[in-house]
């Protein structure tokens, strides 16, 4: 190709979003990606005439108006049909719910049923929520004069920015850890001490507001597909190149330096890279400054996932997708154990089986079966242990908790195919201690008080879920529509 204008470093969802919107508008893009194949987490494989997502679960904002939905059509590629994933049951100590996602109000509406005494008091939850969720996405759009008068033009955007979930579900409900848990049931390793509420209202206005959706093909089909639009429209993506050197000339990014020594100059960087990693990446200087400087930044946890083949009558009839378990009630002794790298105190699975939804994804009679385990970051994961051995007895683990829990034996003609520890995810991915979420959506990491897609550096943009909006696919997705903007306005 000729003289790339925008190098995309990364091709997780941020970078192949940015790669195919800017393609999509005649930009010469090229795509470097240090595997073998694009996505990052949003990618999945095959074994043993298998399919299984290697990571996620679950798409959001992919009906009409969504944001995703939006991100495709200005990626050229809205060509993905999406199945709506409705309940998911989620199991704690003591209690079950099943949650609809198909709406914040299907989803109250189940709570209410398990928490009847409390229906007034969900009420008043609900309606601060849906409030400060609205309030946020007007905050999104708004002019700078609007955002500088934040505590008059959003008075609660500026009274709850910095509160916890736990805040607010205690002023609601006591201290009730039952409702607690049930009501922080979200994308999310943080307990509700740590999760920000702002974070819970968006995630309500925009991500459960419409649904939740598994895309025909799997997971795999929503990188592979960007990544089709942006070869379609002229891009190109070169994988098995990792990038050792962003290049600087003053404050402006010149091009890269790849690990074979090769030099590639372009007019503008979009990174899709660990923000952790990026001094390194950047010869030493910080992309950002001030209170968004990354040593401020805390990951979220990793996880351990395990891929089972499973026998179709193993599975009971009215099994769901989606099933989330959880085995404690302590969430934040839970969390610390994690974080310290004990898997003693609690563990959380999160089960998903595709061929429920797609039973090609298995051969006839058999399901896939995906379990991630909530995990410690990499560089606590068994530290100087035997790793397959702790593997193999975790799935020991999780196989009588499951029986015990849901009634379901997987040691019953069920076999574990394959796994992947927080070690694998840091090494395929890259991302810090392989944290599932980049950074997770503590207080202080959510929103403005998130690292910007644009960095200190002229024409170098950061994407992916360290930076703005958010974490997970959408965010991540929209991350790179926003670059894609920037380069775009500023021609």
């Amino acid at each position: 190709m000729k003289r790339p204008e925008v190098i995309v470093v990364g091709s997780g969802m941020g970078g192949l979003s940015a790669a195919a919107i800017l393609a999509a508008r005649g930009v010469r893009v090229l795509v470097l990606e240090k595997e073998s194949g694009v996505g990052g987490y949003v990618t999945g494989f095959t074994r043993d005439g298998f399919y299984f997502d290697a990571t996620g679960a679950f798409v959001a904002g992919c009906h009409t108006t969504g944001a995703f939905r939006q991100v495709l059509r200005e990626a050229d590629a809205d060509t993905l049909a999406f199945r709506p994933v409705g309940m998911v049951w989620n199991l704690f100590p003591g209690f079950d719910l099943n949650v609809d996602y198909r709406s914040p109000a299907s989803h109250l509406d189940q709570v209410r049923l398990v928490f009847p005494d409390q229906a007034a008091a969900i009420d008043g939850y609900a309606d601060l929520t849906r409030r400060l969720g609205e309030e946020f996405r007007a905050f999104e759009t708004a002019s700078l004069a609007r955002r500088l008068a934040l505590p008059f033009t959003f008075p609660l955007l500026f009274r709850h920015a910095r509160k916890p979930h736990k805040m607010i579900l205690d002023a609601f409900f006591g201290d009730d850890p039952c409702i607690g848990m049930a009501l922080s049931a979200l994308p999310t390793t943080l307990p509700p001490t740590q999760l920000s509420y702002v974070f819970v209202a968006v995630l309500w206005a925009k991500v459960l507001d419409g649904g939740v959706f598994y895309p025909a093909g799997g997971m795999q089909a929503l990188s592979t597909t960007l990544a089709a639009a942006a070869e379609r429209n002229g891009a190109v993506i070169r994988t098995g190149s990792p990038v050792s050197r962003i290049r600087l000339a003053g404050n402006r990014a010149t091009g890269v330096l790849l690990a074979n020594g090769t030099r590639i100059e372009a007019d503008w960087i979009i990174a899709n890279t660990n923000l952790f990693a990026a001094r390194e990446l950047l010869g030493g200087r910080q992309p950002h400054r001030g209170m968004h400087r990354i040593e401020r930044m805390r990951p979220s946890l990793s996880a351990v996932l395990l891929y089972l083949a499973l026998p179709a009558e193993a599975l009971p009839q009215d099994w769901p997708y989606f099933v989330s378990v959880h085995t404690a009630m302590e969430a934040d002794k839970s969390h610390a154990a994690l974080m310290a790298g004990d898997m003693d105190r609690g563990l959380h699975l999160v089960v998903s089986t595709p061929s429920l939804l797609e039973p090609a994804m298995a051969p006839p009679g058999w399901h896939s079966v995906k379990i991630l385990v909530h995990a410690p970051p990499a560089g606590r994961f068994v530290a100087g242990g035997d790793e397959q051995r702790f593997v193999d007895a975790l799935y020991q683990r999780v196989v009588e908790i499951l029986r015990r829990r849901t009634g379901v034996d997987l040691s019953v003609r069920g076999r574990l195919i394959t796994a992947a520890t927080p070690h694998t995810l840091a090494r395929r991915t890259g991302n810090e201690g392989g944290a599932m979420y980049g950074l997770d959506a503590a207080c202080g990491q959510v929103g403005p008080q998130r690292p910007p897609n644009r960095t200190s550096v002229d024409n170098l943009l950061w994407v992916g879920h360290y930076t703005r909006p958010a974490h997970g696919i959408v965010g991540s997705a929209m991350g790179g529509q926003f670059a894609a903007r920037v380069v775009l306005q500023k021609g």
